[in-house]
């Protein structure tokens, strides 16, 4: 499906409504395409990986149509390679250690049988606050491991809870990085840091650092594998795999979706027809206590509340809005990064069947977000081992804020 001699070209148009509108499926009907940042809004710009033998067709209707456009990635093959390389090597210091958690190495990318080492000993070090459970399975047959932290509830209530997944896309290594760092930050600072403390005897929350377990070992397996973002689902044809953010029971298959088995954002063929969202949402629903739900995704660095559906803002939009900016404030206070906040439609794209407006439409979760990690296009979703640290500093204080604000904001 994709050609890693490629270049990532970034276009923009003095007249973006015709790129748009017109070019994009003439794009995707004549070329197999994958666009990292897909077209949004008038004078945005996108970022799109194009096969090599594509690459002279693309630029001419580029230029035909006075839209400019700069190479970001040269070789997109050469820098997977080098980004695999630059995590291997990082990764040699600190190996032969066990995933464990006094050993385990928060500034590398780590292959999913160390995160569920990781996450086990999680709870094995802290079973006063840890718990892990399996709450779905995959199409492979493999578990979805979710960590709860928190104190158990002495006066026998339900505590509200706070949801927060990543990797439903699974080249987005950042994301669960950034989780399993947050993970070690709280059970590390619990009953010494008075703020983590209090959110976890008063809060409850479930991690799930990799929700598309199949994908996400897929992307480890060889270099060409490395930018694959669907589960690993058969469907008819010769194509493999649904995007599990784009199958969810929430305006299904409407826009920024596709009916083709073969596109990166394939719908799949029913809401919820793939085992990942259905147990997950599932979970969810039997939860009600959950407040948050936040996807971590990677990349373009934003805070994006619902809907991603339609340009109406949503009843409790300025409650949403207001916890985003909290949270991008306490982030950029870290590193000096800045975070866009608003609504996909807005600031990203239209998207249907995802798991954001899912939450807030069919859970009643009024607190829904995916959260954009670094960078803005630099390095897309190949992030170098180097920023991980970082970008995990900068999101441990946001989920600090979300938490202290459903505490403050209760519903």
């Amino acid at each position: 499906m994709f050609d890693f001699s490629a270049p990532s070209a970034e276009a923009t148009s003095g007249d973006s409504r015709s790129c748009r509108h017109v070019e994009q499926p003439r794009l995707h009907a004549r070329f197999q395409l994958d666009f990292w940042k897909p077209p949004s809004h008038v004078n945005q710009s996108v970022d799109v990986h194009v096969p090599r033998e594509d690459v002279p067709a693309v630029l001419d209707l580029l230029q035909r149509h006075s839209i400019t456009y700069h190479t970001m990635i040269g070789d997109v093959r050469q820098e997977v390679e080098k980004h695999m390389e630059d995590n291997h090597k990082a990764r040699a210091r600190t190996a032969g250690r066990p995933a464990r958690v006094n050993d385990f190495d928060f500034s590398v990318y780590h292959e999913w049988n160390e995160i569920d080492d990781f996450i086990t000993d999680v709870q094995q070090t802290y079973p006063q606050i840890a718990t892990l459970s399996s709450e779905a399975a995959t199409f492979e047959g493999r578990a979805i491991k979710t960590l709860k932290l928190g104190k158990p509830s002495t006066s026998g209530e339900t505590k509200p809870a706070i949801w927060i997944d990543a990797a439903i896309h699974c080249r987005e290594w950042i994301s669960t990085a950034t989780v399993l760092y947050a993970i070690d930050q709280f059970t590390r600072q619990y009953g010494t840091d008075p703020t983590v403390t209090r959110l976890l005897d008063e809060l409850d929350w479930y991690f799930t650092p990799v929700f598309n377990v199949d994908g996400y070992i897929y992307t480890w397996e060889a270099p060409e594998n490395r930018l694959w973002r669907k589960n690993r689902s058969t469907q008819p044809g010769p194509c493999v795999g649904v995007d599990l953010n784009r199958n969810w029971d929430d305006h299904f298959a409407e826009t920024g979706a596709s009916p083709d088995p073969c596109s990166i954002i394939y719908h799949g063929m029913a809401p919820f027809s793939e085992p990942e969202t259905r147990g997950i949402s599932d979970f969810v629903l039997n939860h009600p206590e959950i407040k948050v739900y936040l996807a971590m995704h990677s990349y373009s660095q934003l805070w994006i509340s619902p809907w991603g559906y339609d340009y109406a803002r949503p009843p409790q939009y300025h409650l949403q809005n207001a916890m985003a900016l909290a949270a991008e404030s306490a982030s950029r206070a870290v590193h000096g990064v800045q975070y866009r906040v608003g609504r996909s439609i807005e600031i990203l794209y239209a998207v249907s069947g995802g798991a954001r407006d899912w939450a807030y439409d069919k859970a009643g979760v009024i607190y829904s977000y995916t959260v954009e990690l670094r960078d803005t296009g630099r390095y897309g979703f190949l992030l170098p081992p180097d920023q991980i640290i970082p970008t995990a500093e900068e999101t441990f204080p946001a989920y600090l804020t979300v938490g202290q604000w459903i505490l403050d904001h209760p519903y």
